[in-house]
Order: C-alpha cells, then sequence, then structure tokens
C-alpha cells in the first residue's frame, strides 16, 4: 500500500525565536517561482500563512500542489564548507586566496528503490547518490564550484542563524488533493486569504480603528482634512508625509484610519480603502535564500494593484537601501507606483528627504508631499489635558506642572518634536505609576497631592520636575530652578574625586551652571571642551564625573579612541548603521543626553575633523544612510597630549604649575597663553579650534595629590563586595599611603598605575587569605611597610 503523502516543511529558527517555514517541492522548472514562505513566532503561525498562501495559490492556479507532496522521510545533517570569495588586486576583480568557511545544513532521505537523495534547501537543489557517505563530498564540489569568486558580504547571507529541521504536514487542503477534491476546496477558500502575503506582513489598521484597537488620537489635524483630495478619489495618491520626529507622522496614519472606520458606518458610501501597515524591515523578514523578498515585493504590487487600498511603509529610507544584489524594495514597486497601480503612504524627515531626493529622485516623484508642522509649545498643554481624559491617566498634571514639563522638554529634548514627546512623557508618567512608582517623595511635600481612591493624583511643578529627572537621568540640581547649584557648588563635587585639577574642575563648573541656566546656545552642543595634559593627570576622570554630575550616570558616557580613527575611510566608521553595528552616530541617537569623550583627539585621521566641524559647530551629523544625528544635547569633551612633551618633567619636583591658584585658573580658561595651547592651535585648524568652548589645561600632580588618589583608590576598594560582606576594615599607615604613591606613580603615565598597584599589592594578598580562611572575618586589616616592602594583614 502507498503511504500517504504530505508535505514537508522546512524550519529555520532565528536568535530572536522567530521561524522561517519554506516547502520543499519535489521538482522545479527553470525561471521558478520561489517556493512557498513564511515567517512567524512560531510553528503553528508560520503553518497557518503556509496555508492561507496555499490556498490562494490553488484558487489562482499559479501552482500545482502536486510538486509539494513527499512520502520521503527526510533526516538533517551539517557540513562545512570553505568558499574562495572575490577581491581586488589592482583594481582588477580576481579570487582571493583566502577561504571563508560557511557552515550548512543538508537533507536526506532513504529511496525505495535504492540510493539516497540529498537536498541542499539554501540553493534549490538535489540530487540522487548511490552510498550517502559519498554525499559530503559531492556537497562540497558543488557548493564550492556554485559560490567561487563571489562577493564576501553575499556569502554572509548562507550563515547558519540558528536550528534548522524538517516537519510533516498534512493540512486538509493536502488531505483533500489526495482524495481527488484540490479544485472544489481551493475554489471554497474564505477571502480573506485573497491577500496571504498582505496578511503576512501587514496591519489592517482600519479593521483595528472599527475594534477601537488603535492607541488614542487627540486634537485636530489640517494636515489631513486638506491631504483628503489625495486620498478621496477613485485612484488614491501616493503620500510621503515630512516632519521631525514626534510631530505626528504615524498618528497622522491612524487618524486616516479612524476616517475611514466612519466611512463604513456611512450608510451609501461606496467602497471604503483598506489600510495596511507594514514596514521595510518586516517585508524583508524571512526572505534569506535567493529571489525570495523580490517575489514577496512582486505579490504585494499584485494583491493591490488597482484596488483603490493603501501601503504604509514606514520609513521611506528603508524601502530605498540596496539589498546585497543591489536592488531596493522601491525598485520593485517603483512601475506600479508610476503607472498609479498602487498608493503608499511613506514617512521622513526633511533631511531625509534631501537624501532620497539625491538617491532615488524618480521614487520621490511618485509621491504627493504633505509638510506636518510643529505644534506650538504653548498650545501644549491643552493637549496634555485632552490626552489625559481620553487615556483617563491616574497620575495627571496641574496646569503649572504641565507648563513646567514643556519648558523641560523643550530644553532637554531637541531632537524630538511636539507633541510626540510630551504625550511620550505621559504614557511613560502612566506606566511608572501603575508599576507603584508613583511621583517618588517630592508628593509629599508641599508641591504634590494626593487623590483619595479612585481619583488621580495631581502633580505640581516641582513633581513634575522630580518626575522628569527619573525619565531623563538628568539630577534634579540642574533641571529645577528652585534647586540651587552653583558653579562653586559643581566644582566642589568635582574636586571631591578629581583631584589636584582644581581650576579645570572650576571650568567644568561653570559650563554646567550655563546648562543649568539655559543660556547655552540652542543649536551647537551644551559645551565643547578640549583637555590638554599628561597623562594621567585627571582628563578621563573629570570627564567621568561630568557625565555622572550633568546626566545622573557615568555610564552615559560614549568613550570613542581616536587612535582607532588614524587611517583613511576613518569617518565612515562614526557614521555607520545597520545591524550589529556600534557607531558613535546609533549611540547618540540611542542616547540624546549623553557625554562624548574623543580621547586623544590629535591622533585621528583629518578627515574625522572635518566630520567634528558640523557636530561642534551645528550639533548635527548625517549617518551614511542621511538621517539627522542630533548633538545638541550631549557635552562633547577632547583630551589631547599635545605640546606636553616641551614642558618641565611630569612629577614630584617637576616643573609645572602647582596649586589652584590664579595662574592655572588663567590657563585653564586659556585661550592660547600657555605653551600647550599654543601647540593646540598649530595642530588643529583655525575652523576647528575656533569652535571649541574650553581649552582646559591640566598640570602635573604634585605629592600631595598623589597621596589623596591612594585615599580615593583605598575606598573605592574598601566598597568591594567581599570586604563589606566579612566585615574587614582596611587601614593604611601613614608609611604605607606614601609607599604606594611613590609605587603608583610613574614620570611619564602620571597616577595610572596605581590602580594596578593596589590591585597587585594590597587587593591580592587579601582574597588569597579571605580564599584560604573562611573565618578571617570582622577586623582591621592593617597596610603598613616593614623593609621597604608593603605588608598587608
Amino acid at each position: 500500500m502507498t503511504p500517504k503523502r504530505s508535505f514537508r516543511v522546512y524550519f529555520t529558527a532565528h536568535p530572536d525565536g522567530r521561524l522561517t517555514g519554506i516547502l520543499l517541492r519535489t521538482w522545479d522548472w527553470f525561471f521558478d517561482r520561489p517556493s512557498p514562505a513564511a515567517y512567524g513566532v512560531s510553528e503553528e503561525d508560520v503553518l497557518a500563512q503556509l496555508e492561507a498562501e496555499l490556498h490562494g495559490m490553488v484558487a489562482t492556479k499559479e501552482d500545482a500542489l502536486e510538486r509539494y507532496l513527499w512520502d520521503d522521510a527526510f533526516e538533517v545533517r551539517t557540513i562545512t564548507v570553505e568558499v574562495h570569495p572575490q577581491t581586488t588586486v589592482k583594481k582588477r576583480v580576481v579570487i582571493g586566496k583566502r577561504r571563508i568557511p560557511i557552515r550548512l545544513s543538508y537533507l536526506w532521505s532513504k529511496l525505495r528503490e535504492g540510493g539516497f537523495r540529498v537536498m541542499l534547501p539554501r540553493f534549490s537543489h538535489w540530487f540522487i547518490v548511490e552510498e550517502l557517505a559519498s554525499a559530503p563530498e559531492v556537497l562540497r564540489q558543488m557548493v564550492t564550484t556554485a559560490l567561487l569568486g563571489e562577493n564576501p558580504r553575499s556569502l554572509y547571507d548562507f550563515r547558519m542563524e540558528g536550528e534548522e529541521y524538517v516537519r510533516a504536514w498534512s493540512p486538509r487542503l493536502a488531505q483533500a488533493h489526495e482524495r481527488g477534491l484540490a479544485g472544489r476546496k481551493g475554489h471554497s477558500a474564505p477571502r480573506k486569504e485573497e491577500r496571504p502575503t498582505l496578511e503576512a506582513v501587514a496591519e489592517e489598521l482600519v479593521d483595528r480603528a472599527v475594534r477601537q484597537k488603535l492607541p488614542p488620537v487627540v486634537g485636530e489635524s489640517a494636515e489631513l482634512d486638506a491631504a483628503m483630495r489625495l486620498v478621496d478619489r477613485a485612484a488614491p495618491a501616493s503620500i510621503l508625509l515630512v516632519g521631525g520626529a514626534g510631530v505626528g507622522k504615524t498618528t497622522w496614519v491612524y487618524r486616516l484610519a479612524r476616517r475611514f472606520a466612519a466611512w463604513r458606518r456611512e450608510p451609501g458610501r461606496r467602497r471604503v480603502p483598506r489600510l495596511y501597515s507594514t514596514s521595510g524591515d518586516r517585508i524583508l523578514s524571512g526572505m534569506k535564500y535567493l529571489g525570495m523578498w523580490q517575489a514577496r515585493c512582486l505579490k504585494l504590487v499584485e494583491e493591490l494593484s488597482h484596488e483603490g487600498d493603501f501601503l504604509h511603509v514606514g520609513a521611506l529610507l528603508p524601502l530605498l537601501r540596496p539589498q546585497p544584489d543591489g536592488a531596493s524594495i522601491a525598485d520593485l514597486f517603483l512601475p506600479a507606483l508610476r503607472a498609479g497601480e498602487v498608493s503608499l503612504i511613506g514617512e521622513c524627515t526633511e533631511e531625509e528627504l534631501e537624501v532620497a531626493q539625491r538617491r532615488a529622485a524618480t521614487v520621490v516623484s511618485c509621491f504627493q508631499v504633505v509638510r506636518l508642522r510643529e505644534m506650538e509649545a504653548a498650545a501644549v498643554p491643552g493637549l496634555l489635558a485632552e490626552y489625559e481624559v481620553r487615556r483617563d491617566l491616574k497620575v495627571r498634571l496641574h496646569p503649572a506642572g504641565k507648563k513646567r514639563l514643556v519648558q523641560h522638554l523643550a530644553m532637554f529634548r531637541r531632537d524630538v518634536r511636539f507633541p510626540g514627546k510630551a504625550l511620550r512623557f505621559l504614557d511613560w508618567l502612566a506606566q511608572e505609576g501603575q508599576a507603584g512608582a508613583g511621583p517618588s517623595a517630592a508628593s509629599a511635600t508641599k508641591g504634590g497631592a494626593k487623590g483619595s481612591a479612585g481619583e488621580a493624583r495631581l502633580l505640581y511643578p516641582r513633581d513634575v520636575s522630580a518626575a522628569y529627572a527619573r525619565y531623563s537621568g538628568l539630577p534634579m540640581e540642574l533641571i529645577a530652578d528652585e534647586v540651587p547649584a552653583g558653579a562653586e557648588a559643581i566644582a566642589k563635587g568635582l574636586r571631591q574625586r578629581v583631584v589636584g585639577q582644581d581650576a579645570a574642575c572650576a571650568v567644568a563648573a561653570r559650563v554646567l551652571a550655563r546648562f543649568k541656566a539655559g543660556m547655552n546656545d540652542p543649536e551647537r552642543p551644551s559645551g565643547t571642551l578640549l583637555f590638554v595634559g599628561p597623562t594621567g593627570v585627571g582628563k578621563t576622570e573629570l570627564a567621568k564625573q561630568l557625565a555622572r554630575t550633568m546626566f545622573g550616570d557615568e555610564g552615559r558616557m560614549i568613550r570613542l579612541d581616536m587612535s582607532e580613527y588614524m587611517l583613511p575611510g576613518a569617518s565612515a566608521r562614526l557614521l555607520a548603521t545597520g545591524p550589529g553595528v556600534v557607531s558613535l552616530a546609533q549611540r547618540v541617537r540611542q542616547e540624546p543626553l549623553s557625554l562624548v569623550l574623543l580621547d586623544e583627539l590629535e591622533k585621528a585621521h583629518r578627515e574625522v575633523f572635518d566630520l567634528l566641524l558640523g557636530v561642534l559647530g551645528e550639533g548635527r551629523l548625517s549617518d551614511d544612510e542621511g538621517r539627522l544625528v542630533d548633538f545638541r544635547m550631549t557635552l562633547i569633551v577632547m583630551t589631547s597630549n599635545l605640546g606636553v612633551s616641551d614642558r618641565a618633567a611630569v612629577g614630584f619636583g617637576g616643573g609645572g604649575e602647582r596649586g589652584g591658584g590664579e595662574g592655572r585658573e588663567a590657563e585653564a580658561q586659556g585661550g592660547g597663553r600657555g605653551v600647550v595651547p599654543a601647540a593646540v592651535r598649530e595642530h588643529f585648524r583655525p575652523e576647528l579650534f575656533n569652535r571649541i568652548d574650553h581649552v582646559v589645561t591640566f598640570s602635573a600632580l604634585d605629592r600631595d595629590s598623589v597621596l589623596r588618589i591612594v585615599d580615593l583608590e583605598l575606598n573605592q576598594a574598601q566598597a568591594r563586595t567581599g570586604l563589606v560582606r566579612r566585615g574587614l576594615r582596611l587601614r593604611a599607615t601613614e608609611e604605607a599611603r606614601a609607599r604606594l604613591s611613590e609605587l603608583g606613580f610613574d614620570p611619564r603615565r602620571g597616577a595610572r598605575p596605581l590602580k594596578r598597584v593596589i590591585e597587585e599589592q594590597v587587593i591580592t594578598p587579601i582574597a588569597a587569605r579571605m580564599a584560604a580562611d573562611p573565618g578571617y572575618r570582622e577586623r582591621e586589616v592593617p597596610i603598613r611597610v616593614e623593609s621597604g616592602q608593603l605588608v598587608v594583614g
């Protein structure tokens, strides 16, 4: 008896936990269409999508189910193949000598008539061998020949992302086909399956609006009313929404979906358009094999053509991004766009629009541009009041509190537009309230009022400032006018951790005081400082303390070693984007409130200096995709050793100013009167040097300063978990402190070796004693000098 046949689905697990499923077929034609494929959160999700696609395939007679039915039982094995990719020699493309290993999965099954079927799903290819043991050798020959001389970048598409396996699948469609009922079954598929590709990669927003599942929308939109002439016609136009982040581009789409939902309720209304929403990344998800993503795009065009419906594609630039074969999503949509057969809604900023026009002017010309203006700050409090009622928020802002919030957002979040950034804060506040965090202790003061059971809690200006401090990470002292924090108080806090550089701390404190007062230039970074001085005297430590003081966390410092950007092409690495890339542009976009430390600036390539001109002058940078990165909320600190070799010897007894007197204060404010500022002026072009707010010189450390640093380091060591848990207390004699200062100070490296010395001479002996003696606890640990040597314990 012939066994019942069924489908075979080849599953691939991705790092994000999702799965791709591809139907295997028993034979292929020349120039064949890609096999049905789906991408979902689970096997059931993938199989549901595949079943919908099969129903559509049968209904349109695009393919025959017979090609996908198997009676073979497959098993999976892996093989590693080494491929010689292409490279260039004197501008000629040649096959390179290096090898790239590729790990591939292959399937095999034993045939009843003898031999073994071996299948390589990634290549849509199979063959039959007499003995299974010969399969690896045949596969290696086939793959190395097929990929010989390929672009190394394209080989990345063949990487193994996760587990790959085969599952037999027998839905009702396959069972009906086996009984000879496929024709009737295929034609009886429900209407919703007529657009399987759209339903697989997009959400239908009008249906969600009818079911009240869309986010609440408040206020009015004159831009939507003006654009309805482009929408309410037989062949709707493609629309490009242009405006800054937060201005309301996605909300405009939600308003349109709600407008369509209202049309559905009107009696006698002609057909109402549907509005699908997706993104470039979602269209490409799971499309890892050759030709798959192109087939999906063409299928989307087919399902949308001449229907009068809209596809919201989100950001425009990802659609223009070239894929490994050089084509883009927009290229496949372009013929239908030009003919007016499909209607898209895209989003971009003004800067991204300029990039798009340079990169693909023909695509942009197919869109009608609708510009969205930022809401006036004076109108935001009224919108917030409406939003609080619509969302039924349990934490609400007093009218004065709303004005305080607008003030904070206008000053500290200039990268995002109103009203988006204000509504986002209210959403965060509501979530914080649900989590039980409340508006902190400030609510118990005269500034806050707690509502009774069932009533909303009311936040006054001081409470709003406290909440915004938690939301942004900015210290309350720097954002609230009622909390005093003058330059001298800030400098005192910096001097507690930065020893021997009182003048530098004073200059940095004035920058922070200017930031608190809101007197910094709103179109430039919050401050640009160049720290110049010997190694190991506190330049990096002061940058860390500035990050902690200004942004509440030392982790908000983005540190770049400019010696890694010495070669031509270095600036491109600072602007790079994409999966797995961690560049300056991406990090500042993710954390706009941060301190950027450019260590040893003089070592960077000159093209990096050209890039910094725009950052220091206008607080703006465009990444390699043309998207704007806002540096206006960052504090930029650069360090340099320029001119240090020309100064007097560093260290105890060396030349260099000491103390915190007026002479060093003048040099720190500098302005170029000392040797080091002169060296800086000579090295950097005037247009770069003139964009620096302060050149701050650091002097050599004297003996007392190094002793204070020893105390700071020992205090930090005392806070380690092991010592605290066992109740061990470090106690260093004066001789031990002096000995540590001598061992930890180097004339060329300053106090930088001190951490290593304390680790080796103090921490390591204690750790060894603790590991060997469980009873070593609740006592003082003396650190002393005997016969010129440090003794611990």
